[in-house]
């Protein structure tokens, strides 16, 4: 529980590298967040223009998509564990055999 060289009544020492680490992680991942929405935008540019997609078409199906899970709440649901095609049992979502058969599984590449 406690270090060895600490008991409980001592003050705990101070948390600015934790703080620093999770500031470089925070900056990180804004970043990643940043370049998605710059793909996602040119992605969604690309499609209108050589399909002919409108904006109200894409807001109907974020808002289908939002609603999966019966609620409107800008989150998409979490992705359940399937049934392998071969053996019928249930597996973890990560897996890419069944841990039962060993049956090769197909990714969803919108699991969550």
């Amino acid at each position: 529980m406690f270090p060895s060289n600490l008991s409980p009544s001592d003050p705990l020492p101070p948390a600015r590298p934790t703080v620093a680490l999770g500031a470089s992680e925070v900056a990180r991942l804004q970043m990643q967040v940043e370049r998605l929405l710059m793909i996602t935008e040119a992605l969604w540019g690309i499609l209108k223009e050589q399909n002919g997609f409108d904006d109200k078409e894409l807001q109907k199906r974020i808002v289908e998509i939002d609603l999966r899970d019966g609620r409107m709440d800008g989150r998409v649901a979490a992705t359940p564990p399937a049934a392998c095609p071969k053996c019928g049992r249930m597996v973890p979502k990560q897996s890419v055999r069944c841990m039962y058969c060993g049956e090769p599984l197909l990714m969803d590449p919108f699991a969550r």
